[in-house]
């Protein structure tokens, strides 16, 4: 796998090499493509993947990669869903995680209500465990890679 400045040199190598075929792309096409060699939809979605993720041989990378598909528990209930978006805190080894859950996960904690969610952010570790203080021994959100 490639470090995040080589994906738009490997995107302006495509670019001359087809042009010398006779094949004219734009760069923003260029970039797409490489980003669909490295496995993921489109440009945005490589381009927002964090360095540590990118190159497999940077070690302490989030807990997960943008796009990629998590399973585990919301405040005890079963959770599946894709990660849709990851930010770096100020605080060490702590990311923001988007997760958009197919199915919708319940979050509430009483049996006498339901609130179902398609999307949730939170705070979680290295370990894909929330860090709010919830008074629970594994608080709110615990996932893996699925």
């Amino acid at each position: 796998m490639t470090t995040g400045p080589d994906y738009k040199t490997n995107a302006r190598r495509l670019r001359d090499a087809l042009a010398s075929e006779g094949i004219a792309i734009s760069h923003a096409k260029a970039l797409e493509l490489v980003a669909r060699q490295e496995g993921v939809r489109d440009w945005n979605t490589l381009a927002a993947r964090p360095k540590d993720t990118r190159a497999e041989e940077t070690p302490g990378g989030g807990p997960f990669a943008v796009g990629e598909t998590v399973s585990g528990t919301f405040n005890g209930n079963p959770a599946k869903g894709r990660v849709i978006g990851l930010e770096e805190t100020i605080k060490p080894d702590l990311w923001r995680v988007t997760v958009a859950f197919n199915p919708p996960v319940d979050v509430s904690t009483s049996k006498l209500f339901s609130s179902e969610r398609r999307r949730i952010q939170m705070v979680v570790g290295a370990d894909g465990r929330s860090r709010r203080l919830t008074g629970t021994e594994t608080g709110v959100m615990a996932l893996s890679r699925a």
